[in-house]
C-alpha cells in the first residue's frame, strides 16, 4: 500500500470518530453532574465499539501481547510510572491556581446504574477508546513532519475532550504526554492501553468500591 493510500484510509476511518468527538463537546456541557456519567459512558462506548469493529483494536492481539513477558510488561511499567508522574504534575498545576475553574467535568454517582456507568466510564472504556482514537488512529509515522503534526492534533483533541477551559486543557495536555510518548517509542498501542487501564483501575477502582459499599449499607 502506498503512503498516499495509507493516509487516505486513515482519514476515512477518522471521519466518524471526529464527528462524534465534536458532537460530544457540544452536548456534554448540557448535562449536570448527576447525568454527565451517562453521556460520557455513551461517548466512550461508541468509540470503543467503532474501533473494535473496524479492526483497529483486537482483544486477541491484546491477549497475545500480555503473554509476551518482559518485552511487553517492562514498557508497560515505565509508561505506568510516567502516567502517575504526569497526573501528579497536573495536580500540582491545578493547586497553583486554586481559584481558577479548570472545566474538568465531575461525575456524580447517585445510584447503582450510575455506579456501573461510572466504573465502565472511568476504568474500562477510556483505555480502549482514547488510545485507539487519539493515539493509534491519528498519529502517523509516514515521516517526521506528519508524525509531529498528527501528534499535536491527537494531543489537542484528547485535551479538548477533557476540558475546554485553559487550565483544564493544559492539565489534559500534560496527562496525554506519557501515553503519546509511549506509543511513539514502542509503536505498540497495547502498551499504552494496558498502562492506561492499570492507572484507571488504581485511581478510580477505590472510588467504585467505596461507593458500592455505601450503597450496600455495609
Amino acid at each position: 500500500m502506498k503512503i498516499s493510500e495509507q493516509i487516505k484510509v486513515q482519514c476515512k476511518d477518522l471521519i466518524i470518530p471526529i464527528i462524534w468527538h465534536v458532537l460530544y463537546l457540544i452536548i456534554s456541557s448540557r448535562f449536570d453532574s448527576k447525568h454527565r456519567v451517562y453521556c460520557d459512558f455513551i461517548f466512550y462506548l461508541m468509540l470503543a465499539v467503532y474501533f473494535i469493529v473496524i479492526g483497529s483494536i483486537s482483544f486477541k492481539d491484546l491477549w497475545s501481547e500480555w503473554k509476551r513477558g518482559k518485552k511487553f510488561w517492562i514498557p508497560v511499567l515505565v509508561t505506568t510510572i510516567s502516567i502517575v508522574a504526569a497526573f501528579a504534575i497536573g495536580s500540582l498545576v491545578s493547586m497553583l491556581f486554586p481559584n481558577v475553574n479548570d472545566g474538568i467535568g465531575v461525575l456524580k454517582v447517585v445510584n447503582v446504574p450510575a455506579l456501573v456507568a461510572f466504573a465502565l466510564t472511568t476504568i474500562i472504556l477510556p483505555p480502549i477508546a482514547e488510545e485507539a482514537f487519539y493515539r493509534k488512529a491519528i498519529i502517523s509515522f509516514d515521516n517526521n513532519i506528519s508524525l509531529l503534526v498528527t501528534t499535536v492534533i491527537g494531543t489537542l483533541l484528547y485535551a479538548s475532550e477533557h476540558s475546554l477551559k485553559p487550565l483544564g486543557f493544559l492539565i489534559a495536555v500534560i496527562w496525554a504526554l506519557p501515553f503519546t510518548i509511549s506509543y511513539i517509542k514502542t509503536k505498540n498501542i497495547y502498551i499504552s492501553m494496558t498502562a492506561h487501564f492499570i492507572c484507571n483501575l488504581a485511581f478510580n477502582g477505590i472510588t467504585v468500591i467505596v461507593v458500592a459499599i455505601r450503597f450496600l449499607g455495609v
